[in-house]
């Protein structure tokens, strides 16, 4: 028997049938959110927001990972309301995926990676609201990445965030992370972490 076959991937100790049918409520929620109210909040929010992209940006990943809970999830749906567990999704990453796709491209070995990318993300229309138990937020924004390689015709994303935070100890971290890129039907050349 081949190595390979004894040693398979954990499966996901958190992505159950309950955290799911809470990921699908959440998202059903968002076109019920009114304006943004509290600016103080929305500036707390948007402050995390551009430290996420300055960690991203500069490969910084280790602390970009600091950023997120223990059962985050990064979703990039191809669909923009799809439910994950029926539809095709570009990424739906719980946190060993988003480990080990890290250390992959680490290693310096990752083809896909290969010329190196360079990217910068801007962030705006940034809003933010708290739920009433004071132990969750949720954050829309916008985003633009800017993605060079050398030899390589610029890319650029567009996409709608859309981000659960939650209150660990005192620390807002990103519970889920949702990327809506408006071209996510098209060919997409394996963005790196959006």
């Amino acid at each position: 028997m081949s190595s390979l076959r004894k040693k398979r991937p954990e499966p996901s100790r958190y992505l159950t049938e309950a955290y799911y049918e809470a990921l699908i409520a959440w998202q059903a929620a968002a076109s019920s959110y009114g304006p943004t109210t509290n600016e103080g909040l929305r500036a707390e929010c948007e402050a995390l927001l551009r430290y996420e992209a300055r960690l991203l940006d500069t490969r910084q990943f280790e602390a970009w990972m600091d950023l997120l809970t223990e059962d985050c999830v990064y979703w990039v749906p191809a669909d923009m309301d799809a439910d994950p567990r029926k539809a095709v999704t570009v990424s739906f990453d719980d946190r060993r995926r988003l480990e080990d796709r890290i250390i992959r491209i680490e290693t310096g070995f990752a083809h896909n990676q290969l010329p190196d990318r360079r990217m910068r993300r801007l962030i705006t229309n940034v809003e933010a609201w708290q739920a009433q138990d004071g132990q969750s937020r949720r954050v829309m924004a916008n985003e633009h990445v800017f993605e060079h390689r050398t030899g390589k015709p610029r890319i650029d994303y567009v996409a709608g965030l859309d981000y659960w935070l939650e209150n660990v100890r005192g620390d807002w971290l990103i519970k889920v992370k949702q990327v809506k890129l408006l071209n996510s039907l098209d060919g997409l050349d394996t963005p790196t972490l959006l």
